[in-house]
């Protein structure tokens, strides 16, 4: 016996969001397809944005993407965990927020508390000086004394009480002011090379841009590609190639200091800003990190088998009056396409090419 179904009635306006909803999907489909991504999750759910332009910011980071030549993994799932993903430091900085909350109301209630028994004590003086003015007796001045003095210990034992309330809450505040720091700085770091994230990135130089533009100082930005780098993952797997990505990050980092900061870009680029510094100076700088990671020998864990010479190229740049920061990346993006175009393993800068050894 076949049971008759209901009708699914859908009203006009769900239909045309369905339709939207069928064509989003079928655009990030395509573009998945097209540019021969793995259908991840979170792949999909970043084209899906893109294609319902439902975040500019998401907008703007594909569209980078696909002018830089494609989709690259480590970059969607940097711009998924950055505008889509809810991320695990948002429930920690939650977390530490309940607890500042808590914290800050027991400090609330100790002072309530103090004041409580300042008023009492006020009055209890007032009691203590009116019986003293009534009477000379030496029994009613003993009481007034012993009740003084009775008072003066409960107050101090409030005070003592209040005290140690205040230091228990200022150690807690401050050990949660510490696990803050430690979980906005675990937010701005790539967690394969420990170096700064493109967030922290884009926040640094936005910084030192305006620096510039007010003091009238220098700063250089370089722009860092490893070479060939597809080709060690198919050689030798995305293993090798994460521990080669942490060798290059560590070169970096071991040859800048101070106010410089060493980010990952994006899969094998980096970017290094150099504030205080020209382009000149940036050059022989990035020449030296080029040719430690060209001298690098590396071979494989066990077999010990030659991986061969790894070698990066850098695009160098130096910030001039008036630039906007999206030029100043985009032209040390030049410099580094000039560098891979003349023959990698170099370093070119403006005016400046240093050839490779």
């Amino acid at each position: 016996m076949n049971e008759s179904k209901t009708p699914v009635f859908v009203c006009p306006e769900d239909q045309q969001a369905f339709a939207k909803v069928y064509e989003h999907a079928g655009v990030a489909t395509e573009l998945i397809a097209q540019h021969g991504t793995p259908p991840f999750p979170n792949t999909f759910a970043l084209m899906f944005a893109y294609a319902a332009k439902s975040d500019k910011k998401i907008v703007v980071a594909v569209d980078e993407m696909l002018e830089r030549g494609g989709l690259c993994q480590y970059e969607i799932d940097e711009v998924y965990n950055l505008h889509l993903r809810p991320t695990d430091d948002h429930v920690k900085r939650e977390n530490i927020g309940r607890e500042v909350e808590q914290q800050l109301s027991s400090v609330l209630d100790l002072v309530g508390t103090s004041v409580e028994n300042s008023d009492q004590f006020e009055l209890a003086l007032k009691q203590i000086e009116r019986g003293l003015s009534d009477t000379s007796s030496s029994n009613a001045l003993s009481t007034a004394v012993a009740r003084l003095m009775s008072e003066s210990r409960r107050m101090t034992e409030h005070s003592r009480q209040l005290s140690e309330g205040l230091m228990a809450s200022k150690k807690q505040i401050e050990r949660l002011q510490q696990e803050l720091e430690a979980v906005r700085n675990e937010s701005m770091r790539d967690p394969l090379t420990s170096i700064y994230n493109r967030r922290a990135f884009d926040l640094r130089l936005a910084a030192e841009v305006d620096a510039a533009k007010k003091h009238g100082s220098s700063l250089s930005l370089v722009m860092a590609d490893l070479d060939h780098f597809k080709r060690v993952n198919d050689n030798f797997g995305h293993r090798v190639g994460d521990e080669i990505l942490k060798i290059f990050a560590s070169i970096i980092t071991n040859n800048i200091k101070g106010k410089d900061l060493v980010a990952r870009y994006g899969g094998e680029e980096f970017a290094i800003i150099l504030p205080a510094t020209s382009v000149q100076q940036a050059a022989q700088l990035i020449d030296r990190i080029r040719e430690q990671m060209f001298q690098r020998k590396l071979v494989l864990k066990g077999t010990k088998t030659p991986i061969g010479a790894i070698t990066a190229s850098f695009g160098v740049t130096q910030y001039q009056p008036g630039m906007a920061m999206s030029d100043l990346i985009e032209q040390a993006d030049q410099r580094l396409y000039l560098a891979k175009s003349n023959g990698r393993n170099r370093v070119q800068a403006d005016d400046l090419a240093s050839n490779a050894a």
